[in-house]
């Protein structure tokens, strides 16, 4: 099975898809699937956008954080691909 996690991308075998599925939450069908990713980085711009709102960031603040790590991502990911 290929694995598509965005370690694999960047030449890192070590990290299965499941073991991101398994790390994150994700259902477990997901890899093996260039669908993986999107889930894992919505995941994460969730659970980040709470991090920063916690951190006691305006919402607003956190909001646009937490997007443009994702969307800095979604460009790696895309370049990678």
């Amino acid at each position: 099975m290929r694995n598509y996690n965005i370690f694999a991308l960047r030449g890192d075998d070590a990290v299965t898809d499941y073991e991101v599925c398994d790390a994150l939450g994700l259902d477990p069908r997901l890899a093996g699937t260039p669908q993986l990713n999107e889930a894992a980085i919505s995941k994460m711009q969730k659970e980040n956008y709470h991090g920063y709102v916690s951190q006691g960031y305006p919402e607003k603040t956190a909001r646009n954080m937490a997007n443009k790590a994702a969307d800095d991502l979604r460009r790696e990911i895309k370049q990678l691909t």
